[in-house]
């Protein structure tokens, strides 16, 4: 089954690199001072193009003297000679050399095959095919070496080589072919060296544009694995492996970031486990061919760097065996599935500084080292290295060389391209915009953005005819216009963008034990509103308003009344929550003209300023009375009897106050409205003699200043 193969893959290597450096040549020649060849007539593969034309001579009148004949010779002679040089559009190199190239050119990226076959990164497929009729070759070289793998005190190498061919059919079909070989030679295996030859892939992607910078795609493999020890075409095994693709290119929607990011999802099906028959294989033997004994789930993740000259990517790939409850290592015991799955981390990095070449090189990092038998052990690094070449089947570059003599000075040529330039404005205020992308679309040149100060831009050079824009910014709706661009002038246009309305406004949901109840909310700020809540509404009250700083406020029968102050940006939807607590049958608090009293001491550590937790359903009740009583200042007086230093109980005095104006700004109580003060021991409303006396001395007052 391999020598057929091997000799196929010879076949379109060899082919594709006849092809490669004869269009190599067509883009790289440099024109001459003799006119080029006439090509074949029957070449009707490629497209027709005209001949060029021969120089012109001045040539003498039949009946000329000879001295006419020297004459009309001279004036040749004085005559200018000009040579142009241009390539047929639709002909340009299709992977171009990318050193010297900004870091937004489009240009940077390079289609180039995974190790699978299919185009992709390194191990992740893309379902972005590129351009339709290019050919694609790739040769990858594996090595790994290490001691104590897969299992303790056995030493194990490895090294391989694919090699894969693509093609893009169609522009959304992509058909290819791989080859993979690879020699292992492990301390416990027997034989000690494996070899395994004839692994043949063939498949095919199926990709489409999902929307701008969003790919996606279905791919499926079938995969024949040779037997061990033996390229018998009688005994061997398959493999299917389905996914889902899909690829998003940032550049597209923002120039500035030159990222690319991949994720795959399918299933990987083989029968391997039946390769061998003769006997059960060790863990060595068993990753020296890839044997598994299950079917598996396959996710991987990719992102990639397009830029000048060298293209970085990172990659994690994990599979999950199916149907597996409980594995066992190679010292029989038994281990959970989760301690064996293959997970891998690549790392690598493209070089594309070289015309229709790509070199890449990459580290294979696996994260668990248990092993266990029938699923293959994962090695802890593995070194990649690998070529790409490019090939255009369907087109090819020809430059074309006119040479003309004349006795006047030649004209000069005509421009063929223009610019446009213009002004971008906000379609509410007509104000220009600042930093909006101006894209070409279909021209193949990079965007420009508009000026931060006057909105204004001025796109490249391009050819003239009907140019598309497209113009685009954050906040606002995608413009677009098509102006007719005439060559050597610069088209004028004046874009307006609509911005996107964002309404301010909460989402105000009031319970109590997690149930909706009636309620009234107040809003206190910019604009000043109260709404009230249902009973039992299974979804938010959305209530519109103007952005900035609120105090809010609850107040609900039968519950204890809430507060809180919020800031809401202009745009933005904030949700609003409020669990009530039910109003206790015993009121701690009670509201008088100008004081609130605390029928309970606010208790707090000793010899300390913090609030212990029996307080805080009191100051929750006092929370309730500021917000129904509509108090709008409150005076905290902190109070100590007369034991320990004088200027100590003063300080502490004033830090309990404080703390219970701390407390009442975290329940959402203006700080503004809230006032403290501390007088030691200099207030005493009982004597300092017994324990009782010191008891009431150590208090917290509250005097209503504004109501």
């Amino acid at each position: 089954m391999c020598s057929p193969v091997l000799a196929l893959c010879a076949a379109l290597t060899i082919g594709a690199t006849a092809l490669g450096q004869s269009a190599s040549e067509d883009w790289s020649r440099f024109p001459s001072s003799k006119p080029p060849p006439q090509p074949p007539s029957d070449q009707s593969s490629f497209p027709s193009q005209p001949a060029p034309p021969a120089p012109a001579t001045t040539a003498p009148p039949p009946s000329s003297s000879a001295k006419e004949t020297a004459t009309a010779d001279a004036s040749a002679k004085e005559g200018v000679v000009s040579t142009r040089e241009r390539v047929i559009p639709g002909s340009e190199p299709h992977s171009p050399s990318t050193l010297g190239l900004s870091r937004q050119d489009p240009r940077n990226f390079r289609y180039t095959l995974a190790t699978g076959g299919s185009l992709g990164v390194l191990h992740v497929s893309s379902p972005d095919l590129g351009r339709k009729g290019l050919l694609r070759l790739t040769a990858t070289g594996e090595y790994f070496g290490s001691s104590n793998f897969p299992v303790r005190a056995a030493s194990d190498t490895r090294s391989s080589g694919t090699f894969a061919v693509s093609y893009v059919l169609f522009d959304d079909l992509e058909l290819y072919l791989s080859y993979t070989a690879s020699a292992n030679d492990n301390s416990i295996s027997s034989p000690r060296l494996i070899s395994s030859l004839g692994d043949v892939s063939l498949g095919g992607k199926f990709a489409r544009k999902w929307t701008r910078g969003l790919y996606w795609g279905a791919e499926a493999r079938i995969t024949s694995f040779s037997s061990v020890g033996t390229q018998d075409v009688r005994s061997y095994a398959f493999g299917f492996a389905p996914k889902g693709i899909l690829t998003y290119d940032v550049r597209e929607r923002n120039p500035a970031i030159p990222l690319r990011a991949h994720a795959n999802l399918g299933a990987l099906l083989d029968s391997t486990r039946n390769l061998s028959q003769v006997r059960s294989l060790n863990a060595a033997e068993q990753y020296a061919l890839s044997i598994n004994r299950f079917q598996r789930i396959a996710f991987a993740l990719a992102g990639e760097v397009p830029l000048p000259a060298v293209t970085p990517f990172l990659e994690y790939s994990i599979s999950f065996p199916i149907g597996a409850g409980g594995v066992r290592g190679p010292d029989g015991a038994v281990r959970s599935v989760s301690s064996v799955l293959p997970q891998v981390v690549s790392l690598g990095a493209k070089v594309t500084a070289i015309k229709d070449l790509t070199f890449t090189a990459a580290l294979d990092l696996g994260i668990l080292r248990a092993v266990a038998l029938g699923i293959p052990a994962t090695p802890p690094w593995n070194l990649l290295v690998g070529v790409a070449f490019n090939v255009d089947l369907l087109q090819r570059s020809e430059t074309k060389i006119v040479e003309r003599t004349t006795k006047e000075k030649p004209s000069p040529e005509q421009p063929k391209t223009g610019k446009v330039g213009g002004l971008v404005r906000d379609s509410a205020t007509q104000k220009p915009l600042p930093g909006v992308i101006v894209a070409m679309d279909g021209a193949g040149m990079p965007p420009v953005a508009t000026d931060a100060e006057s909105g204004r831009f001025l796109t490249h050079e391009l050819p003239a005819g009907t140019v598309k824009l497209m113009a685009h910014k954050d906040g606002y709706r995608d413009a677009a216009q098509e102006v007719t661009l005439e060559a050597g002038k610069t088209a004028s246009v004046d874009l307006s963008l609509e911005p996107t309305v964002k309404k301010t406004a909460f989402a105000i949901r009031v319970t109590s034990r997690n149930q909706p109840v009636a309620a009234t909310v107040a809003l206190r700020g910019p604009q000043e509103q109260e709404v009230p809540t249902s009973e039992g509404a299974p979804e938010p009250l959305r209530v519109e308003t103007a952005p900035g700083k609120y105090a809010v406020s609850v107040v609900s029968p039968n519950h204890l009344a809430q507060a809180r102050e919020v800031q809401i940006a202009d745009g933005a939807e904030m949700p609003l929550a409020f669990d009530l607590k039910p109003k206790p049958e015993r009121a701690l608090v009670r509201v008088k003209d100008k004081r609130i009293d605390l029928l309970q001491q606010v208790r707090f550590a000793p010899g300390k300023a913090t609030i212990l937790a029996a307080s805080f359903p009191m100051l929750e009740q006092l929370v309730d009375a500021i917000v129904k009583g509509g108090i709008k200042r409150l005076r905290i007086e902190g109070h100590t009897d007369n034991r320990g230093n004088r200027k100590a109980n003063l300080r502490l005095s004033e830090d309990r106050a404080q703390a219970v104006a701390d407390f009442l700004q975290k329940a959402g109580i203006d700080r503004d409205r809230l006032e403290t003060v501390g007088y030691g021991d200099t207030h005493p409303v009982a004597p300092n003699l017994t324990a009782r006396g010191r008891e009431q001395n150590r208090r917290i007052e509250l005097i209503v200043l504004e109501k």
